[in-house]
């Protein structure tokens, strides 16, 4: 009986997303499309009996209407830093006139749905919200890089959201050819009260010896729902930089799946969450090791204040031929009252045996005697805490590709904690 209420109510979203959706495709991803619309009459949303979803509700989104917008403008926020280079997507929608996109030779950047550029699904649509994405996809950037081209000013990339019951499914693809270079800024922004469902997903393919640094910015609203996919795809001597800032939002869900293919590659996983009032952030990664001589890092901070929940799941394997492998995962928490909740679950899964990996969590309060300190020293308790916090933070903000983003994470770790 179970079964059929959900199938019911899945089906009367997906009908009424079809309804309201329009957004053009290429004829390249056509198949890809109907194969994944197909797909869709055989999924259901996960609960928490899934373990993969085990501390993360979907409930909240599967009950609601959704249907897609055909709001195209929105105000970009002054605090956003300047940049050279800039895409901006307004509700899935590429915004042209808000865009600077200079010509730079050797590298080809259109929305998704110019794009001609074939695409492969890293991990196939395994569960609904991948499938959803895939079937209905928005505008999100195509990014091409050739051979030996490097852009050193980072392209900045603007998402913005607001509605009410709106969808939004932006899709993205980034290939970098041998030798090549690219800074990545991303900017995820709900407007304040959009009742907003983004549901993101993002590809990479970095090849032989090229290297891909970026940077993402969430901020959310207090009703909004924001879910982002990421897979990446390493080819040997190559880099792969991901630092993710989730500063505010109801629920927030990051998923990123990074699979080294090749030897002698380098992949960096890192981010800082801070959730407050009644907020949710869940970070789920995977960092598989396909081959030998390759290292990964992966660094995640929160902290946790009010009534928020946070979740950590890290998963790094290690397969049977993937000698030589290098692998550290660290997740650090700082609980900021007593109502606040962290489940954090770093997972190392083995099959080569010349290897150095470790793994570890810790979730605690701030030390009361270091705030003592630094009030004997003539700091206000606030003070002291800001201080103490900002330095826990400056473990992932140190690894910042673009510095000009320093000063929207400062200013929100200090508004919360205040």
């Amino acid at each position: 009986m179970e079964t059929m209420t959900n199938t019911t109510k899945e089906n009367q979203l997906i009908q009424s997303l079809k309804s309201s959706y329009s957004s053009p495709v290429a004829k390249t991803f056509m198949r890809i499309q109907n194969e994944s619309a197909a797909r869709l009459n055989d999924l259901t949303f996960p609960n928490s009996r899934v373990e993969y979803w085990k501390y993360t509700r979907t409930g909240q989104i599967a009950n609601k209407m959704w249907a897609f917008s055909t709001q195209k403008e929105a105000e970009i926020p002054e605090n956003l830093p300047v940049s050279k280079y800039r895409m901006v997507f307004v509700n899935g929608y590429f915004n042209q006139e808000k865009s600077i996109l200079p010509e730079i030779e050797g590298l080809s950047i259109r929305p998704f749905s110019e794009s001609s550029l074939d695409q492969k699904i890293a991990q196939g649509d395994d569960d609904i919200f991948k499938a959803l994405n895939t079937a209905m996809p928005q505008d999100g950037y195509i990014i091409h890089l050739i051979r030996d081209v490097i852009v050193e000013d980072p392209i900045q990339m603007v998402f913005l959201y607001e509605g009410n019951l709106t969808i939004v499914q932006p899709r993205s693809f980034v290939k970098l050819e041998s030798g090549s270079g690219l800074k990545v800024s991303e900017f995820h922004i709900h407007a304040n009260g959009s009742r907003v469902f983004a549901n993101i997903h993002s590809e990479v393919s970095v090849h032989n010896n090229a290297h891909y640094k970026i940077d993402i910015v969430q901020q959310g609203s207090e009703h909004g729902f924001h879910l982002h996919e990421t897979f990446g795809e390493q080819d040997k001597n190559c880099t792969y930089s991901q630092n993710t800032f989730t500063l505010s939002g109801n629920w927030t869900r990051n998923n990123s799946t990074i699979r080294l293919t090749g030897e002698h590659s380098e992949c960096n996983i890192n981010g800082f969450y801070i959730p407050n009032l009644k907020e949710h952030i869940d970070n789920h990664t995977i960092i598989d090791h396909e081959k030998p001589n390759c290292e990964s890092n992966e660094l995640y901070r929160g902290v946790l204040i009010d009534k928020s929940t946070g979740v950590f799941n890290g998963k790094v394997f290690v397969r049977q031929d993937a000698q030589k492998t290098n692998a550290f995962q660290s997740n650090g928490n700082i609980i900021f009252s007593d109502t606040a909740t962290m489940n954090s679950k770093p997972e190392l899964e083995i099959y080569a045996d010349d290897v150095k990996c470790s793994h570890g969590s810790t979730t605690g309060q701030l030390d009361d005697e270091a705030i003592f300190y630094l009030m004997a020293r003539g700091l206000s308790r606030e003070s002291a805490r800001k201080l103490l916090i900002n330095a826990f933070a400056e473990d992932v903000l140190e690894k910042l590709v673009n510095e000009n983003l320093r000063p929207i994470i400062e200013e929100t770790i200090n508004t919360k904690l205040a």
